[in-house]
């Protein structure tokens, strides 16, 4: 790729998320209620897009201290929201995945917005709509790809 298109599409990334963040940040569920708090619910909805993670990532990931993720994690975990499972080879690292609960909660309140969002789409035909999600899960697609073989690369140094 030549510096041109490098930041061409650095620009196309930078524009996408910011208008995504404005016209759909209503799609990531507020969870908040008389147990979860707004901090819990960013936790809780960052492990559902995860999937199974640790302390550290979230941590780091969310920008959150590392005492106060542990508080939050413990209290999620205290209410029944989290599975804690050990792993095998290093005692050390615990990975962290949503219970039942946390995964009825997220269906619940997602359902509950899911018209007044879905109303947003009339305005586009069945085809437009067909190519959106397409073009959406490629680009989901190629991000994981790039993630993880990322990742890949940085522990094989």
């Amino acid at each position: 790729m030549t510096k041109k298109d490098n930041r061409e599409l650095i620009l196309n990334m930078v524009n996408f998320y910011s208008l995504f963040n404005v016209e759909f940040i209503d799609l990531i569920p507020d969870l908040t209620n008389t147990e979860i708090t707004p901090l819990l619910s960013k936790i809780l909805n960052f492990i559902h897009f995860e999937g199974t993670t640790t302390a550290s990532r979230i941590s780091k990931k969310l920008n959150i201290s590392v005492p106060n993720t542990s508080r939050s994690i413990n209290a999620l975990y205290n209410l029944g929201y989290l599975i804690k499972k050990q792993d095998e080879k290093d005692k050390r690292i615990v990975y962290l995945s949503l219970s039942n609960k946390s995964l009825n909660l997220i269906s619940s309140v997602a359902a509950a917005g899911e018209d007044i969002f879905l109303e947003r789409f009339n305005v586009l035909s069945n085809e437009e709509i067909s190519e959106l999600s397409q073009s959406l899960l490629k680009a989901q697609n190629l991000i994981i790809k790039m993630r993880d073989l990322y990742e890949d690369k940085k522990t094989m140094k």
